[in-house]
């Protein structure tokens, strides 16, 4: 695993062994990309529950796609950057603060997943883990939802792993 800088200040993804690009361009890829989301709709189509046809969801999605990046780009450019209006804890009922804090950020059906690396008085920066269209009520409802959950967690455990427990020690062991 490696972690890199992307487009958008504040804010790191992880890129996996063997893939061409990181997990934000990733993901931002394949919202943009006709046949995955024909493809994935396809396959998903009764979590539709006939509210979309496969053609309105993909137009949908890449609409919303593109409200997200615009978003995403607007918080973290701003000065202070507004990240933390952006990305809320993954766990609804999760209010403690804890260390590498899994995050996501969504736009209707769309979600971007991150750890949280936080430093007191210091502005948090996150680092993308993954992301993924969500058309149930929890994660684990669809074999898609289930690897992203389980990816995010060892995402963490990797960084706990490598020493990484806040901002200075991200910054120290990655830069």
């Amino acid at each position: 695993m490696e972690i890199v800088t992307t487009f958008v200040p504040n804010l790191y993804a992880f890129q996996f062994p063997n893939e061409e690009f990181d997990e934000l361009e990733r993901i931002f890829d394949e919202w943009n990309d006709p046949l995955f989301l024909f493809d994935f709709f396809s396959n998903n189509e009764k979590d539709l529950k006939g509210l979309h046809t496969i053609e309105k969801a993909i137009i949908k999605t890449k609409s919303e796609a593109k409200r997200f990046v615009n978003r995403m780009l607007d918080l973290a450019t701003s000065n202070p950057h507004k990240l933390n209006e952006f990305f809320s804890n993954l766990e609804n009922k999760e209010y403690r603060l804890i260390q590498l804090q899994r995050q996501k950020a969504k736009q209707n059906w769309l979600r971007l997943y991150a750890l949280k690396i936080t430093q007191e008085n210091e502005d948090d920066r996150y680092v993308i883990t993954g992301g993924m269209i969500k058309l149930t009520q929890n994660m684990e409802d669809r074999p898609h939802g289930e690897y992203e959950r389980n990816k995010i967690n060892q995402c963490r455990d990797y960084l706990l792993s490598k020493g990484v427990y806040d901002l200075e020690s991200f910054i120290e062991i990655y830069f």
